[in-house]
Formats: structure tokens, sequence, C-alpha cells
């Protein structure tokens, strides 16, 4: 049997929290680059490589976003 210690809703709270946070990050990614900011720029401030822009830019990552 499992034990549990009391973490879940919390857990779960943290995890919406996030995922909320993450939709909300790309939806500005995909913005700056609808607006024409290059892939370097929103590297440097999102901390996330030029390449994993670029997939955002290209439809190819990230899958849930």
């Amino acid at each position: 049997m499992t034990e549990t210690t009391g973490h879940g809703p919390a857990l779960r709270a943290k995890r919406a929290a996030y995922d909320l946070a993450r939709a909300k990050l790309f939806a500005e990614i995909s913005a700056a680059l609808a607006d024409g900011e290059g892939p370097s720029s929103i590297a440097r401030e999102s901390g996330f490589t030029r390449e994993y822009i670029a997939k955002i830019r290209d439809g190819k990552g990230p899958r849930d976003s």
C-alpha cells in the first residue's frame, strides 16, 4: 500500500501554477516572434537557446503549448 504525506493538494496546485506560467511564457515568445523579434534576443531574455526558440517558431516545440 502506498502511503500519502498530505502533499498532494499543494503539489497539484504548484503544478497548475507551473503549467499556467509556462503557457504564458510560450505565448509571449510566440508574440515576440510574430512581432519580428529575432530568436537571439528572445533567447537572451528567456534563458532558452536560439535553437529552442527557432523550434517554437517553426511549430516543432513544445508539444503542449
